[in-house]
This record gives structure tokens, C-alpha cells and sequence, in this order.
């Protein structure tokens, strides 16, 4: 009895662990793109500082004294980097610049779900969450329903399917199957699906 305990007690550690190693992985390594809005302050310099910009389908912006700086594909440390950069010198001894992240890309619920459509994400954020943000699943589905995971780059390949359809695409490829536990990152798109079988 006490070992089978802490064994759920180990297990109930190393996921709340491994949840929050996500989230802060996630700060470190996350890559903007189209529909984040970030916000660049440069110390004791107001005509440097941008307090929100949110990035577009282009996926730059127009820095001044800087030019057009690359955002797209980019973490805010390689942001910020390049902008102290190119203050330093000519227009900054020593700038102090921060970049940081005002509000994520939203995530996208499709599907079996009460309210399908797009969500604010919020880091830590787990399948089960955003289900929930989206009503939960159809009370008619529920016991058959599974979740799947895309990536925006899949969109197109699944934008005018049927829910049956849907189905079928991701009973051939499972690797998209998702747990409830498992943490989402901006921009994944969830679909909520069921057996037609």
C-alpha cells in the first residue's frame, strides 16, 4: 500500500516537474511568429521603446536607427540581441534593451467541441485546458472522442474536411494523437475527433 503511494506520488512529481520545465523551455527557446504581440523597451530611451507590436503575416518590423528587423522564426534573446547590437556604439554606450512577449498566438480548438475557434494561449497550457476553453466535448462524443494535434504549417491539409474525413486522416497517423496532460505551444491547432466504427 505504501510503496503503490509513493509511486503515485513520484509520478504526480515528475509531471507537475516536467510541465513547468515546458514552460519556462518554452520562454527560452519559443520562436515568434505571425500573431504574437511583442513589446521592445529600450532603458532611459522612450523614443526606442515599442510597448506593444504585434507581429504580422510579414513577420518584421521597422526599428528605428535599426531598419527592418527579421522577427519570424527568431526567439526574443536573438531579438534582443541583434537590437542592443546595433544601439551599441553609434547611438547607445550601453544599452539596456528587454524584449519580451505581451500576448502569444492564439491556439485553435476544431472539432467535437462546444465552441470550436481560436484561443488566447497562455504558457503551461494543456490539451485538457483548451478543450475546456472551447466548452468541453459534445456530450455525445465524449466516451469515443480523441484529440490530435497540428501544426500550422498542416492547416491547409485538413482546412475542408468533413469530420469524418478528419477521422479517418488521423486514425493513418497516430503521431498526432495527443494525451490530455500534454502542454501545447501557440499557434497548434486541436482537433477533437470520434469513430464513425
Amino acid at each position: 500500500m505504501i510503496n503503490h503511494l509513493l509511486r503515485i506520488i513520484v509520478v504526480v512529481s515528475l509531471y507537475i516537474g516536467g510541465a513547468q520545465a515546458s514552460s519556462d523551455d518554452l520562454y527560452k527557446l519559443y520562436k515568434l511568429s505571425a500573431g504574437d504581440v511583442i513589446s521592445i523597451k529600450v532603458y532611459g530611451e522612450e523614443n526606442l521603446t515599442i510597448e506593444e507590436q504585434k507581429i504580422d503575416n510579414r513577420e518584421v518590423i521597422d526599428y528605428p536607427y535599426l531598419g527592418v528587423i527579421k522577427l519570424g522564426g527568431r526567439t526574443l534573446h536573438q531579438v534582443q540581441a541583434e537590437i542592443t547590437a546595433g544601439l551599441k556604439g553609434d547611438y547607445l554606450v550601453d544599452p539596456k534593451v528587454n524584449v519580451a512577449i505581451v500576448k502569444y498566438r492564439n491556439v485553435y480548438i476544431n472539432g467535437l467541441v462546444n465552441k470550436p475557434g481560436g484561443y488566447e494561449y497562455e504558457p503551461g497550457l494543456t490539451v485538457q485546458k483548451a478543450i475546456s476553453l472551447a466548452g468541453g466535448v459534445m456530450s455525445k462524443y465524449r466516451r469515443s472522442a480523441r484529440a490530435y494535434r497540428t501544426k500550422l504549417s498542416d492547416e491547409n491539409k485538413y482546412a475542408d474536411l468533413t469530420a469524418e474525413q478528419l477521422a479517418n486522416e488521423f486514425e493513418k497517423n497516430t503521431k498526432t494523437e495527443v494525451e490530455l496532460y500534454q502542454v501545447i505551444q501557440p499557434g497548434d491547432t486541436i482537433y477533437v475527433v470520434a469513430s464513425f466504427w
